[in-house]
């Protein structure tokens, strides 16, 4: 017997805009409304670009996890005024569906890596999370290099945050697969730029 695949309804202009998850949720939110916008799509995080108007890296050129896959986008802020990191982490699941999570600390060892510590604790968050839900593979999307030198032994870690995390990093990939891929910040890929609020949210930086 076939099953019908779960939709999201994206409204870009209407009544009510934003996402639902039924055809009789979105429809008297755009029937008889002048202009209105709107499209349905089988993943929330292709929807959730629609809405935005920005371009995903990850369902437009990456497509949506397979099974067994994890994707995450990862970054780090740092505080001036309080001395605390923050890391934000966007989780993208095969089914489309996404979780965020952020938090942030304020250990002298490492707040002297300003907002690096924050995407170590992002990356390792995310490395952890794939662990224990039974994933197979993880994708981390950074955009500071040393996220994927480290975790690969292809720069030194002189340093005690960065020691712990390349041991961290190695304990994980005895288990399950680990890749990288570098992103340009602040290039609109709405994922990463997700994730840079949220690590500013961890932070306690309030933004205007």
């Amino acid at each position: 017997m076939a099953t019908n695949k779960k939709k999201f309804y994206a409204v870009k202009i209407g009544k009510t805009p934003g996402i639902y998850e039924s055809w009789a949720e979105c429809e008297p939110l755009i029937k008889g409304f002048p202009g209105a916008e709107y499209k349905s799509f089988s993943a929330k995080a292709e929807a959730e670009c629609y809405l935005t108007g920005t371009t995903s890296e990850t369902t437009e050129t990456q497509g949506l996890p397979p099974v067994g896959t994890l994707y995450a986008y990862v970054d780090g802020s740092y505080n001036i005024e309080s001395g605390f990191y923050g890391y934000g982490v966007v989780l993208i699941f095969p089914d489309g569906r996404t979780e965020e999570q952020f938090g942030g600390d304020k250990k002298e060892s490492v707040a002297t890596m300003r907002n690096v510590a924050g995407e170590l604790k992002g990356a390792m968050l995310a490395m952890q999370y794939a662990v224990n839900h039974g994933y197979s593979h993880v994708k981390i999307f950074h955009d500071y290099e040393g996220i994927a030198k480290w975790a690969k032994g292809e720069w030194k870690a002189n340093l005690e945050a960065t020691a712990a995390y390349r041991e961290f990093a190695w304990m994980i990939q005895s288990k399950i697969q680990v890749s990288f891929q570098k992103v340009d910040a602040h290039t609109g890929v709405f994922y990463n730029e997700r994730a840079d609020i949220l690590a500013k949210q961890g932070a306690g930086i309030l933004e205007e």
